[in-house]
């Protein structure tokens, strides 16, 4: 209720200022009459009205439907309006040949602030009425001329469009009257006309601005949860293979293997909590929970294949550092990161053999923006995801990293802790929601790095083969 009225409250405001500029318009247009747009021009201004960018089926060059979404995405997070319509070569005749009178047009049509790029049968053009006189079209052509693919060409106009908007604009020079009426009241009238149309627009251009700046915080913000739970999606899809190929070993066995069974059994059960939590999950905060499931999953299904193979159970430790996805660690290591003091972090068996040999293991990429970078470096909406794997200790693993940094207050899955389980996620909340208040058995061990502190789970079976 209350963010329905934040989002009405401006309404009143900007539809008082769109009335006047209506009459204030409406009364220029009774003086001057200038020409009417075209069908390419207001099918062009029609569809930018709801979408920043507008490509029509026919034009030539054109973008590709993947070219068109990274256009998209980018548009969506510029700090000034910028509108792209990319028409078939036809549309010109609406702009006597003109690219960059057929932008003006374009922007004149759409009747809303910004920098415009038309591109058509191959000509660009550009208008503005937030640019200084000319600027866009200057940009359109450097852009234009440095790159011959219209997708990269499209990419660096923007770019170029937003470097210019850090300076104001500069002043249009003022309107003369037409000949033989510089003495005439008309000319009053119409200068009192023009004073208030720009009154207006400057009410109106603040309101669109506000509900821009608005519209793109809502798409910044779903376009960041995305990319955290397409990263949680990459975990349970493994899960689920990992489970899969399992269990074909597992119905070839024929020998009594109770304890094993318990455990591929608990693997589901947390596998299963894992998918319910992913899909109630509606923000990034949300999928702390889920990373927790997949953990427990992860060292259940680890405690299983041990068991099955004749081999004692695994102790109770965090996942590997590197990917989670390889399962719990083994060990604590010294990882070398690229930046920042060496550290102890735990690893799995092959990322152990790695590092022993002399070779930093990969680690896991995730994809924020149009990049893939390693996950210490993604940005603060990873840090419910990598907080829910390792608790209290997340932001002491990737210190000095952008990820750590947003891990040093407290991760937002609010699983940060200190005391209980084994030193990264206490065991019982992980497993069952609840915040293990302490007990655990805490001992030290020695690591490529020195002595580090760790804590072993507090459950009754230590060997979590009992289970």
């Amino acid at each position: 209720m209350a963010r329905g009225a934040r989002r009405a409250a401006p309404a009143r405001p900007v539809g008082a200022v769109l009335v006047l500029a209506g009459l204030a318009l409406w009364l220029l247009i009774g003086l001057a009459g200038p020409a009417a747009a075209g069908p390419w021009v207001d099918r062009a201004a029609g569809n930018l009205r709801d979408d920043p960018l507008y490509v029509h089926p026919a034009a030539r060059p054109t973008l590709s439907q993947p070219d068109q979404e990274r256009v998209r995405a980018r548009l969506a997070l510029v700090g000034t309006p910028i509108f792209v319509a990319v028409l078939p070569g036809q549309a010109l005749a609406e702009a006597d040949g003109n690219a960059n009178r057929l932008a003006a047009m374009v922007a004149a049509s759409v009747g809303r602030p910004g920098t415009y790029l038309a591109v058509a049968g191959g000509e660009e053009g550009g208008g503005s009425n937030t640019l200084a006189q000319g600027a866009a079209a200057a940009l359109a052509r450097t852009s234009f001329r440095r790159n011959p693919d219209l997708a990269a060409a499209t990419m660096d106009y923007i770019a170029r469009v937003e470097d210019a908007a850090g300076t104001p604009p500069a002043t249009a020079p003022p309107a003369q009257p037409p000949p033989g009426q510089e003495d005439t009241d008309g000319g009053t009238v119409l200068t009192v006309l023009l004073a208030v149309a720009g009154v207006v627009a400057v009410g109106v251009m603040l309101a669109l601005t506000l509900e821009n700046r608005s519209q793109q915080r809502t798409i910044r913000s779903g376009a960041q949860f995305a990319e955290a739970k397409a990263v949680a999606k990459e975990d349970l899809d493994a899960l689920v293979a990992d489970l899969r190929n399992f269990s074909v070993d597992l119905e070839a066995d024929q020998t009594d293997r109770p304890q094993a069974v318990n455990q591929y059994t608990r693997a589901y059960e947390q596998l299963n909590r894992a998918e319910d939590d992913f899909e109630r999950a509606r923000s990034p905060s949300d999928l702390a929970s889920v990373s927790g499931a997949l953990e427990s999953g992860r060292f259940a299904l680890t405690a299983a294949r041990a068991l099955f193979e004749g081999r004692d159970p695994p102790k109770r430790r965090p996942p590997c550092f590197f990917d989670t996805r390889h399962g719990p660690s083994v060990n604590d290591v010294g990882w070398e990161p690229p930046s920042g003091p060496p550290r102890p972090v735990p690893a799995c068996a092959a990322c152990v053999r790695q590092i022993a040999g002399g070779v930093q293991p990969q680690p896991r990429r995730v994809r924020a923006g149009l990049r893939r970078v390693p996950f210490y470096d993604a940005p603060p909406h990873f840090e419910s995801w990598f907080g829910g794997y390792f608790g209290g200790a997340a932001a002491d693993l990737v210190a000095g990293f952008p990820l750590g940094k947003a891990l040093d207050d407290g991760f937002a899955g609010g699983r940060s802790s200190s005391g209980g389980g084994y030193g990264y996620l206490p065991v019982s909340f992980a497993d069952t929601g609840v915040l293990d208040s302490g007990g655990a058995i805490t001992g030290e061990r020695e690591s490529d790095s020195g002595t580090i502190t760790i804590q072993e789970d507090p459950d009754e079976d230590q060997s979590a083969g009992q289970r």
